[in-house]
């Protein structure tokens, strides 16, 4: 069966690798430019999805239905996805540790600082956080990803329904989210 969870970070293995090569590929780049390099690539596949999801749309009626809710549903899903793989890529580029439960520690904290719930995360003490099992973070960061998603969702339901100009609006919309949520992962990652 097909076993596919967009809350769930990639396997360290290929994020390391893609970070060695990013590294490779750009030697002595600072870190900063180096996460900007993995959040134009991001952008631009998030904007994507936002333009392929809201393609329906351009149908009147059944078109516009499709692009509403199965539309958003493929795009918050795909979305959340990829915004996962940017936060934890720019972890890796920043050199936090991503093995056992520091990935998925690393993965809730930027999350809760890039999607902009730190008053949650200021509630919640690094001790308690420590002492928290992988199943409690993966749960907690699914749910507030999950909540995130459907709010970004809901701001673009009006864009998918314009024909056309929902299309760039959609993938618009996702490209300026992803944006500035790496430039959030980048900020918290200079300054801990």
């Amino acid at each position: 069966m097909f076993n596919f969870n967009p809350f769930y970070p990639p396997k360290t293995e290929n994020i390391q690798q893609k970070i060695f090569h990013l590294k490779a590929t750009y030697p002595g780049l600072p870190c900063r430019e180096l996460a900007k390099k993995l959040i134009s690539e991001k952008c631009f596949w998030c904007a994507l999805v936002g333009f392929i999801s809201a393609i329906p749309a351009i149908l009147p009626g059944i078109g516009t239905v499709i692009a509403l809710v199965l539309g958003m549903v493929l795009d918050m899903t795909l979305f959340t996805y990829l915004l996962v793989n940017m936060v934890v890529e720019i972890a890796a580029v920043y050199g936090r540790d991503l093995t056992g439960e520091n990935y998925h520690r690393e993965v809730f904290w930027a999350f809760l600082l890039a999607t902009g719930t730190g008053g949650l995360g200021k509630n919640l003490s690094r001790v308690a956080v420590t002492q928290m099992s992988k199943d409690v973070f993966v749960s907690l960061t699914e749910r507030m990803l999950v909540s995130f998603g459907i709010r970004i969702t809901t701001h673009s339901t009006l864009a998918r329904i314009i024909p056309f100009l929902g299309l760039f609006l959609a993938g618009g919309l996702n490209y300026r989210v992803a944006k500035m949520l790496g430039d959030r992962a980048i900020e918290y990652y200079e300054n801990i």
